[in-house]
Formats: C-alpha cells, sequence, structure tokens
C-alpha cells in the first residue's frame, strides 16, 4: 500500500456526546480502556503500510500534539502524518494536499468514530472491482447503509471531483462528503465491506459500547492483540492494587492506584480510587480521582486534564449513580438514558455529596460550591 494516501475526515459537531465532545474533538475522546479514538485511525495507517495520512479536524485542541507523540515505534517508521485544523477545510488546500501527496490511490473515510479496517484488504477488493472509483458501504453490527462509507477512488477521479469544487465555487462544511457526492455523480461502484465500527451518537451509546467490546471476547481479543493500535495517553508505571483493592470482572489500565472495589467498570490509565470505595457498572476516563468511602454505580466520569493539586474529581463518602436503568436525563433525554449519569470532564463532587442516576454535572462545575455538599435527584443536571 505504498502508492495510498489514507484521507480521514470528522462528522459533523454535536453535543450529543455533550461533555464527552467540548474542549476536543470526537478524535481525541477516550475509549477501549486506554486508547483514543485517533489511535485507531493510526493503528490502521501504520499496519498498512500507507504512503501518507491526512486526518481532518473540525475543532482545535490537542490532536497534532497527540499524533505527534506516536512517531517510530517497534522499529517501524511511523507513515507520514498530517493534521489539519477547522481553518484549513477548504476545496483549494484539499487539491494542495492531493498533489502533494502524489499517490495512485486515496482512501477516505469519517475517522472520528472508533473502527478497525484491514485497509489492505479494501484495496485489494477495489482493485478486483476493475473502476476507478468505489464507494464501500461499511458493514458492522450485520448490515451496511450509505449511513457509513468509505470511497477509494485513484488520484484522476478524486482530482475530477475537487476541481469541479473549485470551478464552480463550492464550499461547504462537510467538505469530503461534498467530494464523495461529486465522484458519485460522475460515476461509482458501491460495495459493502466488512469492518468493526463503532459509530458515538450519545452518552448512552458510548457507555454500552465500551461495556460492550469487554463482554465480547473476540473483539476484546481483537483490540488488544491488534499490535498497531497504540495508546499515547502518558503512563509510565504500571497499576498498583492496594490493601483494600478487590477487582472481579474490571479492566484496570496502566498507572491506576485501585484502593477499593472495582466490579463490571473499565478504568482507564491513571485513575486513583480511595479506600473502602466502590465502582461498579462504571467507566472512568484518564487520570480522574476518587475519594474514600464513596460508591459509584452506572456512571461515567470524564478525563481529570486539569494538576492532581487541586483536589479529588470525586469526594470522600459520595453516592453518584444509581442501580436504576429506566430513568432519563429531564434536560437531555435524547443523549442520557437508561440509567446512566455522566461527571464532566475536571468536575469536582463535593465530599458527602448524593448524585442520582441519569444525572448530568458540566466540565468543570463544582456543584454547592467549594465547600458544600449537593443532592442532585435522578434525571437532573448541573450547567455552567
Amino acid at each position: 500500500m505504498d502508492d495510498v494516501t489514507i484521507i480521514a475526515y470528522p462528522g459533523f459537531r454535536s453535543t450529543s456526546l455533550l461533555s464527552l465532545v467540548e474542549g476536543r474533538s470526537r478524535y481525541m475522546v477516550p475509549f477501549g480502556g486506554k486508547f483514543r479514538v485517533v489511535d485507531f485511525l493510526l493503528g490502521g495507517a501504520l499496519a498498512s503500510n500507507a504512503r501518507r495520512t491526512i486526518i481532518y479536524n473540525n475543532y482545535d485542541d490537542d490532536l497534532e500534539e497527540y499524533v505527534e507523540r506516536h512517531g517510530p515505534f517497534k522499529g517501524q517508521e511511523f507513515p507520514r502524518v498530517k493534521v489539519m485544523s477547522r481553518e484549513q477545510n477548504d476545496t483549494r488546500v484539499c487539491y494542495e494536499l492531493i498533489m502533494d501527496s502524489n499517490t495512485g490511490y486515496y482512501i477516505i473515510y469519517n475517522g472520528d468514530h472508533p473502527a478497525i479496517i484491514d485497509f489492505p484488504l479494501l484495496m485489494r477488493r477495489y482493485h478486483a472491482l476493475r473502476k476507478n472509483a468505489v464507494l464501500f458501504k461499511l458493514k458492522f453490527g450485520g448490515s451496511a447503509t450509505m449511513a457509513h462509507t468509505c470511497l477509494v477512488t485513484d488520484q484522476a477521479s478524486i482530482l475530477a471531483a475537487v476541481n469541479t469544487a473549485i470551478e464552480e465555487g463550492r464550499q461547504s462544511p462537510g467538505l469530503f462528503e461534498m467530494i464523495i457526492n461529486l465522484v458519485q455523480i460522475k460515476g461509482v461502484e458501491v460495495s459493502e465491506f466488512p469492518v468493526e465500527y463503532w459509530p458515538l451518537k450519545r452518552v448512552t451509546d458510548y457507555y454500552f459500547i465500551n461495556h460492550a467490546i469487554f463482554r465480547t471476547p473476540d473483539l476484546f481479543n481483537l483490540l488488544f492483540r491488534t499490535s498497531s493500535i497504540q495508546s499515547r495517553i502518558e503512563i509510565e508505571r504500571y497499576a498498583n492494587l492496594g490493601r483494600f483493592a478487590n477487582i472481579s470482572n474490571a479492566y484496570i489500565s496502566d498507572g491506576c492506584d485501585i484502593n477499593g472495589t472495582v466490579t463490571n467498570s473499565i478504568i482507564f490509565p491513571g485513575v486513583v480510587i480511595g479506600e473502602k470505595s466502590i465502582v461498579r457498572d462504571s467507566i472512568i476516563l484518564p487520570h480522574v480521582r476518587i475519594g474514600d468511602g464513596s460508591t459509584v454505580v452506572r456512571t461515567v466520569i470524564d478525563e481529570r486534564t486539569e494538576p492532581a493539586e487541586t483536589g479529588l474529581n470525586v469526594g470522600h463518602r459520595c453516592r453518584v449513580g444509581s442501580e436504576e436503568e429506566n430513568i432519563r436525563n429531564s434536560d437531555y433525554s435524547r443523549t442520557i438514558s437508561r440509567g446512566i449519569t455522566l461527571i464532566g470532564r475536571n468536575a469536582r463532587i463535593q465530599d458527602g455529596s448524593n448524585i442520582g442516576g441519569a444525572c448530568y454535572v458540566a466540565p468543570g462545575v463544582v456543584p454547592g460550591g467549594p465547600e458544600g455538599r449537593i443532592t442532585l435527584y435522578n434525571g437532573l443536571s448541573v450547567v455552567k
């Protein structure tokens, strides 16, 4: 595949993931216990030996810095990767990138959802069809639709589409959806291709997709035995299990300090769980700190990015979440349901607080003030 460029483009930004996409692109969302979504894209590019990988982003965050940290590993030189920011999403820049990469073929797909795609097999299927451009409907979960596609095309076909857009003065927030449509107008074969693909649409989807991976042995083995998928969430040590640690049916990543009971949960790198705390049926994202004697149930606690010295994300003797599954959030009923609670990035729940099921605490919020505990009943939110 040394004559192929992979182009990943983002989907439209949506608030349906709430804090998970507030302050970050979907590429940078933590996923699968220790990864970020972009790790799947980079892993596929490495495994396929693509000559060039271009990642379009529609949010200015740490994506470029994170990608640069991947660098060469396992004795292989990582393919050249270029991250393009939202200011550069126009057709002329796209034309220049295609000319600069100058490969015979291009793979274009929505890359800000986690996916495992066998790009070499995709290219073999493409060549077997003997067409200049093929639009593959991605088949996952037993079906394939036009909602999730991957375009494989030769250079002449994509340049013809981009030139048409430039000549007609076309612009669109969905630059590559527009280009794919123009290629279709000029004639494209439609086929199907099997992949592992996990569209992240709502908070509840995020919760259940992550848990499904760990409950499905084939998916778990695929994810954690695919050596090209590497995380660059910075952790320099193994997990530490304290004297009160009790782990069952859970994934514990590197760099954690576990001093409580963790059951049926996914614990990302750098998490601290205090003495005699209980974490059950939950997802705790990187570097979160939970105090002593607290209980966290059916909850997603978003990543901690501020220094540890500023306090705990969940204080001592708190109760967060609920066993009840038939609760919707009253403010965000479409995205938070089935009793799942979401605590936003760098939010702080004060000692002794009680947060119910299907609740939402926005990023950076300290409910009740710096000194006060709070009771947040089922389905309620605290926003800025």
